[in-house]
Formats: C-alpha cells, structure tokens, sequence
C-alpha cells in the first residue's frame, strides 16, 4: 500500500468515526439542568414535568435540583450553573433592576397572589391588625410582598403599622402561632390549614382579592437563551404539558406533590392543589402587570425600579411559541 493509499484508509476510518459519533449523539438526549426553589405546589409541574416523563418525551435529559432561596437561584443561572428554573418572580425582577442585566424571565407559571392571613380569634377584623405581630419568612419573599400589596387595599402598610416578624421559613409559622410568639400569619396551602386545624381563623383572604404578582415565573439567563433556544423550547411544551397534567389529574398530581413536600396527608395535599390551582397559568404567558406590582414595591427602596418596564423584564419567544404553533389548543383540546 502506497501512501496515498494510507491517507485515503485514515480518512476513512476518520469518517467512519465521526459519523458514528454523530448518530450516537443523534439518539441521545440533551443534557439540561433546572431547578426550583422552594417545596411548595405552585412548584408542582416542575416535579411533573420530571415525574411523569414530559421532559423525556420532548427528548432532554433534566437534572433537577433544588436550590433553597431565589437570590440562589438567580446566581446559579448567571454562573451558568443551571439553564432555567422556577422561581418567585421578587428575585430576578429585584436582581435584574440591580444590574443583573443577562437574567431574563421566560414564562409564568402562577399569575396573582394566594393564600390567607391567618391569626387569633379575637383579631375581628383586617384592621385589627395593626400593632400585631405578623409572621412572613422574611423581608423580600413573596409572603412579605403579599402582606404589603394585599393591607394596601385596607390603607394599611405592614411596614409601619404592624410588626414584622421574620421566622426564616414558612415552616416555622405554625409553631410561632402555637408559640405564641406572633399573633397573625401569611399562609399559603397548606398552612391556612393547618392554623385552622388548630382553632386559628381566617382573618383575610388573599385570593379572592384577585392581586396579579409575578409569583412564580421560569427564569433563565439570556446568553442561555441564545445557546440553548432549541432546548429551552423543548423545555417549555414539557412544562405546559405539566400544566395540564397538574389542573386536570388531581390524583396524579397528589402522588407527586407528596413526594416533594413529604407530606403525606391527603386532604392537605388536595386543599393545597385546588388553592394553587385557581392562579396557575395554564399558557405560560407573562402578565406585565404582575412585574408592574413588583417594581413598584421595590420602588419604595430602590427608585430607579419605577421608571423601569416591565416588558424588559421577560422574552416572550417561547410562550409565544406555545401559541402559535398551535401546541396549546392541541394540548386542551380547543379548536
């Protein structure tokens, strides 16, 4: 064999090689890694999305993580540590007015404020709130941004007129209630029920104040965007086939949502899913005016928040994709 001869057989096999390399890759699934924040059930498509093989079906392969705060979120998206993830909407819209330009909201997974204040019986009325001691995990967490724009609607202001007490997480609120160590607490599902288990009363509800508020939103980082639109595209059909999954399949859906929280009563579980269901966002779609709440809350400390908008906050590409291609009205049988 000459050498001309020997270079053709090297290339060859180098062909041969690369190609192989390339249809072994071709029947893999891409790598991807998101995380959620807290082990709550506005939370829940998340763990749906992993459970219940949506990401597989769109073909990635998502390592799921959880990260315990918001600001730890956001940072790890920065790092490019992780690719997206669920998160209170407070944290990337707080981060990005600071100057974390590169983060960028995605999607929304729950679109207004839920849950109730609830406290001791002889609190009759909201406005009997004031000089008591209110319980919230602590200062900028959705719990604290409920309290504020929800006793706006009374002319009350937390801030000022009652005591904040920051417990560190919302676990602790129902022994600080027992304790006595506060008088009234912010609770989500299903912590409204476990005060009222224990003779503790509904003192305003939430909800039914109907307050839009980025409450938890899909959050990624632009470059991310940019490098992995073909995945995060992916991404985003599996978590809108979670939302379904989640607002149609209760009993599905307690299976997975008692795995994640270790809570293994029923009837809590159930109570928390219906609550959380009555905000969710079935398309995924950013409502500005939820981001419009937030920066005029943040507005009261930083003031360069109130001439910010809220459409710099978000990338519409993917839910917009959701739309329009039709994936949505397959999805919910519309025509």
């Amino acid at each position: 064999m000459n050498c001309f001869q020997r270079r053709l057989v090297l290339i060859g096999i180098v062909l041969s090689t690369c190609m192989g390399a390339v249809h072994e890759s071709a029947g893999q699934t891409s790598g991807f890694t998101a995380f959620y924040t807290a082990p709550v059930v506005s939370m829940a498509p998340m763990w749906i999305a992993k459970e219940a093989g949506f990401f597989k079906k769109q073909g990635l392969d998502v390592k799921l993580v959880f990260i315990a705060s918001g600001p730890a979120g956001t940072t790890s998206l920065l790092a490019g540590e992780t690719d997206v993830g669920i998160i209170g909407g407070f944290a990337p819209t707080r981060a990005i007015v600071g100057g974390a330009k590169d983060l960028v909201i995605i999607g929304q997974s729950k679109n207004r404020m839920t849950g109730n204040i609830v406290g001791k019986k002889e609190i009759a009325t909201v406005q009997d709130l004031k000089g008591k001691r209110l319980g919230i995990d602590r200062i900028g967490s959705n719990p604290d941004m409920f309290a504020q724009s929800a006793l706006a609607r009374f002319q009350i202001d937390p801030l000022k007129e009652l005591q904040y007490v920051q417990l560190g997480s919302i676990g602790n609120g129902i022994p600080a209630l027992k304790g006595g160590t506060i008088d009234a607490l912010i609770a989500g599902a299903p912590h409204d029920l476990f005060a009222q288990r224990l003779g503790f009363k509904v003192i305003l509800d939430i909800t039914a104040l109907r307050i839009p508020f980025a409450v938890t939103v899909l959050a990624s980082a632009r470059n991310t965007v940019e490098r992995k639109q073909a995945e995060l595209a992916k991404f985003m059909r599996a978590y809108a086939e979670a939302m379904h999954y989640f607002l149609t399949n209760t009993e599905g859906t307690e299976k997975i949502v008692a795995k994640y929280t270790k809570v293994e009563d029923r009837e809590l579980n159930s109570h928390a899913i219906a609550s959380e269901s009555k905000a969710m966002e079935r398309t995924l779609q950013v409502d500005p005016k939820g981001i419009e709440l937030i920066l005029q809350l943040i507005g009261k400390t930083v003031p360069q928040a109130l001439a910010a908008k809220a459409e710099d906050f978000y990338d519409p590409r993917f839910f917009t994709e959701l739309r329009e291609s039709g994936f949505l009205k397959k999805l919910w049988g519309e025509k």
